[in-house]
């Protein structure tokens, strides 16, 4: 029989039936999709990893850095005290306000030191200290810009130990270490995303994330680049129309008084009248809604560090720091008077001296650098009510 008619005669292959055929389809449907879930998950985790590592916070060194705008300040201030050889017999601790007149004081005296941002020292505490017969060696700088009074805690808790336990801690506070409108909560300043991480995140859950959605978010946070940068990518943009409405003259109709005024920031050079007439403006949007927030999370840091500290054997003079009238004048009624109040009830526990200059008549508008920051005339004053706390401490 010839091939072609027996091959014609055998029976064809029977037909899968359309129920398996509809299966299969749905089964290769599904695996691609998974497949580009997979895909774009990865992609996704990539490009995160790559904005973490090339773009994110402190990256650079401090010196190729924006420091006023980065967690690079906060890097080297800690490298730095790292790298200490002796044990630090004096820390100083607390944001600008402390930063500022120390430094201040020595350039006075040196003009070779170096920037506000990597000094960290001072020879005037020291020679005031010599002068009192309280001779401490060394002393180290653990202020930074913004310091938050949660960012205090991060520091004293996570360095403040073993080998680099001082005698004493000088902390100086204000009313900006406990509302900060700029900051939408503490997680966001450049201390805590510098220090916390995933691997001692359970440290400090409880105490920065007490429920279960805001420990979420910090997650979301730390696994989503733009997601963690969202407060200061929104802060940078508000300041950007800002400018473009002011170039043009325009009244943004979404803003408020208070959000139109407050476009200052510190400022190390210019006239004394265009350093105090930005640090006002600077400062009203700081203080913004300060008397309706609830505070007691700022100030029970305050007393988590002043405990942490006692237990380490630490003594700390806590130095309410001294303020213009016309500062405190941008605060609401009253609202000093209760922060005084609230301090001084934190700070009455043993080992913890209060140095309370809130309405200190010693100091008058020539002390100071802008309505907040003392200069180093100020800072000599400053001196002069410190240091006798600290000889009576040790």
């Amino acid at each position: 029989m010839p091939a072609s008619v027996e091959t014609a005669k055998k029976p064809a292959a029977p037909e899968a039936p359309a129920s398996l055929n509809y299966a299969n389809e749905k089964g290769s449907r599904r695996k691609g999709i998974v497949t580009r879930v997979l895909w774009s998950l990865a992609l996704f985790g990539a490009i995160n990893v790559g904005l973490w590592t090339f773009v994110g916070e402190g990256k650079k060194s401090a010196s190729d850095a924006n420091c006023w705008n980065s967690a690079a300040s906060v890097e080297e201030t800690i490298n730095s005290f790292h790298a200490l050889k002796a044990k630090p017999d004096v820390i100083l601790l607390g944001s600008s306000l402390v930063m500022f007149p120390f430094w201040a004081m020595d350039v006075a005296e040196n003009k070779g030191i170096a920037d506000i941002f990597r000094y960290h020292n001072s020879e005037a505490l020291k020679k005031q200290l010599k002068e009192a017969g309280r001779e401490q060696k060394t002393v180290y700088s653990l202020a930074v810009f913004g310091q938050m009074a949660s960012d205090a805690y991060l520091m004293t808790n996570e360095y403040v130990k073993d080998n680099k336990i001082p005698k004493v801690i000088i902390y100086g506070i204000a009313p900006r270490d406990f509302h900060d409108h700029s900051l939408a909560s503490p997680m966001a300043t450049f201390s805590f995303q510098k220090i916390v991480n995933l691997s001692n995140f359970p440290r400090y859950a409880g105490a920065f994330l007490p429920d279960f959605e805001k420990k979420a978010d910090w997650l979301a946070m730390h696994l989503c680049y733009f997601y963690g940068k969202r407060w200061r990518l929104q802060m940078e943009t508000d300041k950007a129309l800002n400018k473009v409405y002011s170039t043009l003259g325009i009244v943004d109709p979404n803003a408020t008084k208070a959000d139109t005024t407050a476009q200052g920031g510190f400022m190390m050079e210019g006239s004394t009248e265009d350093r105090w007439n930005n640090s006002v403006k600077e400062y009203k949007g700081r203080y913004k809604e300060i008397s309706e927030k609830d505070h007691s999370l700022q100030m029970g840091f305050l007393s988590r560090t002043l405990k942490n500290l006692r237990e380490r054997g630490v003594k700390v003079v806590l130095v309410n720091m001294p303020l213009t009238k016309r500062n405190l004048d941008i605060l609401p009624s009253g609202f000093y008077a209760s922060y005084q109040k609230e301090i001084k009830d934190v700070a009455s526990m043993p080992g913890v001296k209060l140095v309370d200059l809130g309405n200190c008549k010693d100091f008058n508008d020539d002390d100071y650098w802008d309505t907040t920051h003392l200069n180093h005339v100020g800072g000599h004053k400053l001196l002069n009510h410190v240091v006798p706390a600290v000889k009576e401490l040790l």
